[in-house]
């Protein structure tokens, strides 16, 4: 008799386990975000732009009709490098996997941050750099293409995170 009732308390145990470990949720990276990834797309195409307008390099004197769109795109990765932040980061294979993958790719990642807020923070970096080289000595084309290389870079990295997630 005392073994039919161990039996049964233990299958209560384990349909309440089961029951309990089924319910919870295990995140193995952040949830896809279109609207990161749409914003992200539109401020690529806007960066694009930028260094298409000014690809044969800029005095300083016409620095000025720049400083908006400057002010603009600094502006657009800087809430794009908040929107992945507010995300909860979790720690586990998965995302060490997509790190090991933007490594294989030269690509930096901090593991404080998702690879796409690291990146669309260094982004808004080089353009601050970008906006201010412009400012004291304008840009030539060399200087444009250090520039544009750098900050393709971390778009790719920010685009290929935010793509993965996507599954």
């Amino acid at each position: 008799m005392i073994t039919t009732k161990l039996k049964t308390y233990k299958s209560i145990l384990i349909v309440f386990n089961f029951l309990l470990f089924a319910s919870c949720k295990t995140y193995l990276a952040p949830t896809y975000n279109q609207v990161i990834v749409d914003k992200a797309t539109e401020a690529t195409t806007e960066t694009y732009l930028f260094f298409a307008t000014v690809t044969g390099g800029r005095d300083k004197d016409s620095y000025s009709r720049r400083e908006d769109t400057y002010n603009t795109l600094i502006s657009k990765f800087e809430t794009l490098n908040l929107l992945a932040k507010a995300r909860p980061i979790p720690s586990n294979k998965t995302t060490q996997r997509i790190n090991n993958l933007l490594a294989e790719r030269n690509s930096l990642s901090s593991s404080n941050d998702y690879p796409s807020a690291f990146a669309f923070n260094r982004i808004v970096e080089n353009l601050v750099k970008m906006k201010e080289t412009d400012q004291s000595s304008g840009l030539n084309p060399i200087v444009i293409e250090a520039f544009k290389g750098e900050i393709e870079i971390f778009l790719d990295q920010a685009i290929t995170y935010e793509s993965f997630l996507k599954r």
